[in-house]
């Protein structure tokens, strides 16, 4: 990651942050490239017992992270700050709505822990 370049505080207490990691890739040529990215904290009321949340906070630490990278390919130099707005622009009217629901913390924690409970049991090669 990074310069963060626009941060979004949403009414629920969540905050998500752009990244800009932005590159030439052929001579006048860019990728524009955003990583966003949400935490929030894993808390006890999102679970049913004791030993659910142990072992969420085991599997996932103190929070869940969110992280998405949306990108546009063949900038020219001279266009980039117009496609980094155009991408800034769609973060903020497509996901600030889904983000700012009460509901997205737990979700995104109940996803985050479903995705590591696969890895741990996945047996190596």
């Amino acid at each position: 990651m990074n310069t963060c370049i626009k941060r979004i505080e949403l009414p629920n207490g969540l905050v998500v942050s752009l990244y800009d990691d932005t590159r030439r890739y052929y001579e006048d040529y860019h990728l524009v490239r955003l990583e966003m990215v949400c935490e929030t904290t894993v808390l006890r009321e999102y679970f049913d017992s004791e030993a659910d949340f142990s072992e969420a906070v085991g599997l996932l630490g103190e929070s869940a992270v969110f992280r998405k990278t949306i990108e546009k390919m063949g900038v020219p130099y001279a266009e980039i700050g117009k496609a980094r707005e155009q991408l800034v622009e769609a973060v903020v009217n497509n996901c600030s709505e889904y983000f700012s629901r009460e509901s997205f913390p737990r979700k995104l924690v109940m996803a985050e822990l479903a995705k590591s409970r696969d890895k741990s049991r996945r047996t190596p090669c």
